[in-house]
């Protein structure tokens, strides 16, 4: 009992001076904490806008970036930072997303980049970002800001404008012999293409012999092109004529590229050389189509003409064996033919075409057209020649060069009067003679090829005979020079030319007055010397001949 008082009373005690001492002094406890925060700062300077394509622009369906960098210059480490993008303006199509940042260091530097995403909806405008980062007890950097133009979608449209097929010495595509299928790819609109990719099928039982199947191209801006070449060879077990060539494009988004397929046929004429590209993008509104060949050489007019009494014998010798090559006379020839059969109406079976003629090629086509006039009542004939001509140097007389002639022997030459009195003594209705060639001695390009005195000589130009006359190239001791923007001699490419813009409907008159014009212009502009094409009729005929027409 005794200890139960004491415990009472003693609690009693305590809880009163408790009391007392709660009214009187009360008493508080406070304990202080040292504080280390993260001081974050931008980098002055460090601020920069990045896109793939280098235009300072957010282009619809790109990603874009922003970059800076942060620095830490508190006492403590940051932690759970976030960096933060607001963006104001032309936002339709256009995403940004914040990013919560690692641990930075006291002391230490951040490089922070914020991704901006472009879709196909981007639309022309402008968008002001605000950047800045935020970190938790509020010691946040300063808003920095940055305007960017934005676009909207532009499509590019890749398209095959463009092939040629060559051979090592012309010819024809023949089977058993290799040649070269040259294809231009080009992007003909105004958006970049990406991840462009190339693939060329080939039918059964025809074979690669170098390239690749399949090419990739990172990128293709508007008017850029490339060039692709493909070493291909035909068995003698491939069984039909035609040989149609798959040239599969795509790109990134699977829908502005055109496949295009390519009808090659045996026999037919081979160019000589491939054409140089220098691939290249071309920062332009107006895309030019680019070409392997000349804008004659494509649409050529197609006519329903029926020309089934004209005969045509084409000579293109531009390969020789012991001079300098002509250059373009393949291509002059070839298309030339073409022209005659799509819009001159001669039937294929009328037309000799003889690429890299020798002498005795030359004469059995001659003999040929003799043998049709005696078969064909009121034949009209057409005799075309690209090429070298030679002047004798002691008569002055004029020689055309076969491929295996020297420029020094006009023996190994066909002398023009012989053609003229062979041609003009056939019984046909009309000829009609063209000669892209020179007899001065003279090469296409600058040069001699026969002078011995290394002068150009004033040939006699030949005397057409009976019903014939004849277009030259050049007169006296001039140059037949070689367009090579055309990729044609400068006389054939303005032939070619008028009877593209006529389709074949006009007269000789209007033909020779047209080439004569526009060579003796174009010669001075690009060679700065003259070359005068003129047209020369036989002496037994009347001024009928300037009414003819070739269809």
């Amino acid at each position: 009992m005794k200890k139960i008082a004491l415990f009472v009373l003693v609690s009693l005690l305590c809880n009163g001076i408790a009391a007392q001492s709660c009214v009187t002094a009360p008493m508080s406890i406070h304990i202080e904490k040292e504080i280390k925060p993260a001081i974050l700062q931008m980098v002055e300077g460090s601020i920069v806008f990045v896109d793939p394509n280098g235009n300072n622009a957010i282009d619809a369906n790109e990603a874009c970036k922003i970059r800076f960098a942060v620095e830490n210059v508190g006492t403590g480490d940051g932690s759970n930072c976030v960096a933060k993008i607001l963006a104001v303006g032309s936002t339709t199509g256009v995403s940004v997303s914040n990013k919560t940042l690692p641990l930075i260091k006291v002391g230490s530097t951040m490089t922070v980049e914020l991704p901006i995403n472009a879709s196909m909806s981007t639309v022309d405008g402008k968008i002001n970002f605000k950047v800045y980062v935020e970190e938790p007890m509020g010691f946040n950097t300063e808003e920095l800001e940055l305007a960017v133009d934005t676009r909207h979608f532009v499509s590019p449209l890749l398209r095959v404008v463009d092939h040629t097929v060559t051979g090592a010495s012309g010819g024809v595509l023949a089977k058993n012999k290799a040649f070269d299928l040259q294809v231009l790819l080009q992007n003909v609109e105004q958006g970049q293409a990406e991840n462009v990719d190339i693939t060329i099928g080939l039918p059964e039982n025809v074979y690669m012999l170098d390239g690749n199947t399949s090419e990739q191209f990172a990128s293709m801006t508007a008017g850029e092109t490339k060039s692709l070449v493909y070493k291909l060879i035909v068995p003698q077990k491939y069984e039909d004529t035609n040989i149609p060539i798959q040239i599969k494009v795509k790109e990134r988004h699977g829908k502005y590229a055109e496949n295009r397929t390519i009808n090659l046929q045996l026999n037919q004429a081979l160019a000589a050389n491939k054409i140089e590209i220098e691939s290249k993008a071309q920062e332009v509104k107006d895309i030019q189509i680019a070409s392997l060949t000349s804008e004659v050489d494509k649409n050529i007019p197609v006519t329903n003409t029926q020309n089934t009494n004209t005969f045509a014998v084409i000579i293109a010798n531009e390969n020789y064996t012991s001079v300098a090559s002509v250059p373009f006379a393949l291509n002059d020839g070839n298309i030339f033919q073409e022209y005659c059969k799509k819009t001159l109406g001669i039937p294929a079976k009328n037309i000799r075409y003889v690429p890299n003629a020798t002498l005795n090629q030359i004469k059995a086509q001659v003999n040929w057209l003799q043998d049709v006039t005696k078969a064909y009542a009121n034949a009209n004939i057409i005799f075309y020649y690209a090429g070298h001509g030679i002047p004798d140097e002691s008569s002055r007389s004029s020689y055309l060069l076969p491929i295996d002639g020297t420029g020094t022997d006009v023996t190994t030459g066909y002398k023009l009067d012989d053609l003229y009195a062979t041609l003009g003594n056939i019984p046909a209705k009309n000829v009609t003679v063209f000669m892209d060639a020179c007899f001065s001695g003279s090469k296409r390009e600058n040069g001699m090829l026969a002078s011995a005195r290394g002068v150009a000589l004033v040939a006699k130009s030949g005397v057409p005979r009976g019903n014939m006359v004849v277009f030259s190239a050049a007169q006296g001791d001039e140059t037949a020079y070689p367009n090579h923007e055309e990729k044609h001699g400068m006389f054939t490419y303005f032939l070619l030319k008028k009877l593209q813009e006529t389709k074949g409907d006009v007269t000789l008159q209007e033909l020779g007055s047209y080439i004569t014009e526009k060579v003796s212009q174009e010669s001075i502009v690009l060679n700065d010397k003259s070359q005068t094409p003129c047209v020369t009729a036989s002496s037994s005929l009347d001024a009928s001949w300037k009414t003819w027409k070739l269809k």
